[in-house]
């Protein structure tokens, strides 16, 4: 039997013990319309008034009997069932609980950070095909609510629901998560749910227990810390005490938002206003420094048939935050900088003739900018109007700097965990996908064992000891590089490939599919089917699969050249778009330098005029790598890695040697 965590926490049990349950009540994951694992000892729990007497039926058979605990929980575990539905499971006591629509099926926990989290809503445009074929009531999905708690495990969850998938419904469900169910549903013939329990911007740390940062002493002194009564919520309110009355003056201090008429009017005279190429950041147009608000204009000129229609708004990224407005009519806002902008533009702002674009941006720390290489145009119908070029801008309010927020919830200890996982840690599960790491990348030493000890305590937790945990590795993200350099991602990949010498792990290797200039790249359909072509292989038994990026597995120095065999390479490793690239070598000085390199069935050959003995090779090795393009014949991208000539002039990459 499981230990439901509030139960194992004494300040969470004393808490509860004096709350009365007058209704038997299932824990909001079991719901109608819930997909439940198969061929696992069907799981229920809840609460009720203490000592009551619970009955179970499923399909109309008394399959379950058992009372309350003095606490008012309860926690049953009855038969295994197959797959199928659609099932009725009743829950009664005093009360009688009816779920309908309930399938055995796999159920998968999708979590981690914003790349998780980000919906199929998000990506719409590039994927309406697949959301007009999201008919599939065998796929279903339960996003947790976002919040955290630091007192102590919760019991249950403060809301949700189980949703099949339709071509409405699906907007809401994680993108990554929706492509994995459906190759998973697909390929196995079996209902899918997909639990989405994910938090932007979270670290590792947040999804943690306290027991299980034990060994992470400054994690543990956080928690107890905000484990204080009153501590958090005065954290909070001292954080507002300063980042409010810097927006309330910059409000104040904005000549454009008080100016009669305001800068955001149609007909205003700019022709004194400093003109400004755009996109860029505001300093490469000689506005440096800026803290503050900055009105940007355009005039644009639309034919006769688009008068009337509505449009949509594309302004890319703009650092930090924006307001959006047409013809002197609000098309939208974004209060921070990672979101793109698509601004829907209604009906009948639009008209024939001249139509006047402005963005009040607001720039907190100096480096403001409409981000390059985005989409910056306005579309209408079959019509496109760029907004690259030249604009007018004229600064608002010139303040200091915005007050930074001490206290963010998704980057502490514990509270994401009490909140989010621990209320639903009986339900049995298939396995977990997992795309997190950002968060921690400025300390990959520490995440190459904060996530194994993650992956353990969950495992515990769900009484799973093998629960399958395959993960996505960082993709590329940063600023491209004309020389090799140091880079914190790179360093944060090879800690993630660490992670492989922990038992039932598999890693998708994504390098390929992110975005120089967006950490929320918006490709993420590659990134679920390679997570589930690794459940396929490795969870699935498919193992005819060709499912496993390459990887180095020895490297070996002769005659100048470094000679590196790899694993997976199943056919034989290729190069896309030109010849072998992305490594970089270095002697024993240190200095990297770009490598030539020969592709040889699992071999790679790597090796420079200028460095006579070589030391070191990376390949791929930048926050944003885009010069790698070496695949295997599956069409799955190179490992990026690290190695160095031991004494014994042989170095391993231990990732490949765990997981061969």
């Amino acid at each position: 039997m499981k230990l439901i965590p509030l139960l194992t926490s004494v300040v969470g049990a004393s808490m509860l013990a004096a709350q009365t349950f007058a209704d038997v009540t299932p824990n909001r994951l079991l719901t109608s319309g819930a997909v439940l694992q198969r061929d696992l000892p069907l799981t229920l729990w809840g609460s009720a008034d203490a000592g009551e007497d619970i009955r179970v039926q499923l399909n109309g058979e008394a399959i379950g009997r058992f009372k309350a605990d003095a606490d008012g929980h309860w926690y049953w575990e009855g038969e295994a069932y197959s797959a199928g539905g659609p099932h009725k499971l009743v829950i009664e006591g005093d009360n009688r609980i009816e779920l309908t629509d309930i399938y055995f099926g796999d159920v998968w926990l999708a979590a981690g950070q914003s790349n998780m989290e980000m919906k199929m809503s998000n990506i719409k445009e590039g994927y309406a095909d697949v959301l007009a074929d999201a008919e599939n009531p065998r796929i279903r999905h339960f996003q947790v609510p976002k919040n955290a708690v630091y007192d102590g495990p919760q019991y249950d969850l403060n809301g949700g629901e189980w949703l099949a998938a339709t071509p409405d419904n699906a907007l809401n469900f994680t993108a990554v998560g929706y492509f994995f169910a459906r190759q998973i549903e697909r390929t196995q013939d079996v209902p899918v749910g997909i639990i989405m329990n994910a938090y932007g911007g979270s670290g590792a740390q947040a999804w943690m227990s306290p027991e299980a940062l034990k060994h992470f002493p400054h994690y543990v002194q956080q928690a107890e810390r905000n484990a204080a009564p009153g501590y958090v919520e005065n954290a909070k309110a001292k954080d507002n005490a300063t980042t409010t009355p810097w927006y309330e003056s910059l409000h104040k201090a904005d000549e454009g938002t008080h100016a009669n008429p305001a800068w955001s009017a149609e007909a205003i005279d700019d022709s004194d206003w400093r003109e400004v190429s755009l996109p860029g950041q505001w300093a490469d147009s000689g506005i440096e420094d800026l803290n503050g608000v900055l009105w940007l204009r355009k005039t644009i000129t639309l034919p006769a048939e688009a008068a009337g229609k509505p449009g949509m708004l594309r302004l890319g990224r703009i650092v930090d935050a924006d307001t959006a407005f047409i013809n002197g009519e609000q098309v939208g806002n974004t209060t921070y900088m990672y979101p793109q902008r698509r601004y829907e533009v209604p009906a009948n702002v639009l008209k024939a003739g001249d139509n006047t674009i402005v963005v009040r941006a607001v720039t907190n720390a100096g480096n403001g900018g409409f981000v390059k290489d985005k989409p910056y145009r306005l579309e209408v119908g079959d019509t496109q109007i760029s907004l690259e070029g030249s604009w007018r801008a004229r600064v608002g309010a010139s303040v200091s700097p915005a007050p930074s927020r001490e206290f963010w919830d998704m980057s502490q200890p514990v509270g994401i965990y009490n909140a989010m996982l621990a209320p639903i840690t009986p339900i049995p599960l298939k396995g977990v996908i997992w795309y997190q790491g950002e968060s921690n990348a400025g300390k990959p030493d520490e995440y190459a064992t904060l996530l194994p000890t993650m992956i353990r305590q969950w495992r515990a937790e769900f009484g799973q000891p093998k629960l399958p945990f395959i993960y996505a590795q960082l993709p590329g993200f940063g600023d491209p590089v004309d020389a090799p350099v140091q880079s914190g991602w790179a360093e944060m990949r090879q800690a993630q490939t660490k992670v492989l010498s922990e038992p039932n792990t598999a890693m998708a290797v994504t390098i390929d599919l992110g975005e120089w200039n967006d950490i929320h790249p918006l490709n993420k359909k590659p990134v679920g089917e390679r997570l589930a072509l690794l459940a396929r292989q490795q969870v699935y038994g498919e193992t005819r699969l060709q499912s496993e990026a390459p990887a180095p597995y020895v490297m070996q120095v002769n005659d100048g050249k470094a000679f590196i065999s790899t694993v997976h390479a199943y056919r034989g490793l290729k190069s896309k778009g030109g010849k072998p690239d992305g490594f970089a070598i270095a002697g024993k000085d240190g200095e990297f330098v770009w490598a030539e390199a020969e592709l040889d069935g699992d071999l790679i050959r790597v090796w420079s005029d200028e460095v006579k003995e070589p030391v070191q090779v990376r390949y791929a090795w930048a926050d944003y790598p885009e010069r790698a393009n070496v695949y295997n014949s599956a069409g799955l991208p190179l490992m990026p890695f690290a190695l160095e000539v031991k004494p014994n002039n042989i170095q391993a990459s231990s990732a490949a040697i765990e997981n061969p």
